[in-house]
């Protein structure tokens, strides 16, 4: 299963999951810590990177994590800066899109 397309497709799942942790994490930042909304939104992060943590680990018996550590965590940098400007309201700057554009080289890059 040691497949360019099966390295991106579980890349994309281990990434998008890691997106929606965070994006809680941030939506909890508006709550008062403590409340039932702030328990909510933070209990829930935490089992999503539970989750994460488990499927990498059984991941790892199929990938090479020089290959995997990468793709997933530079499509996770770039599923956070998008969730951060698409949710969150945050600036879209000349940078963000030439980081984002030099995350997508270097994933290619790395699958070869």
């Amino acid at each position: 299963m040691k497949s360019a397309w099966g390295l991106v497709f579980f890349a994309l799942i281990l990434s998008a999951t890691l997106t929606i942790s965070h994006a809680l994490l941030r939506a909890a930042a508006a709550h008062t810590p403590l409340e039932l909304p702030w328990f909510i939104r933070v209990g829930s992060a935490l089992f999503l990177y539970g989750l994460v943590f488990f499927s990498y680990t059984v991941l790892l018996r199929y990938f090479d994590i020089s290959i995997l550590y990468p793709v997933y965590t530079a499509l996770s940098i770039m599923g956070v800066s998008l969730v951060g400007i698409a949710y969150f309201g945050e600036s879209l700057t000349l940078y963000k899109i030439f980081g984002m554009a030099t995350l997508l080289i270097g994933i290619g890059l790395m699958s070869i």
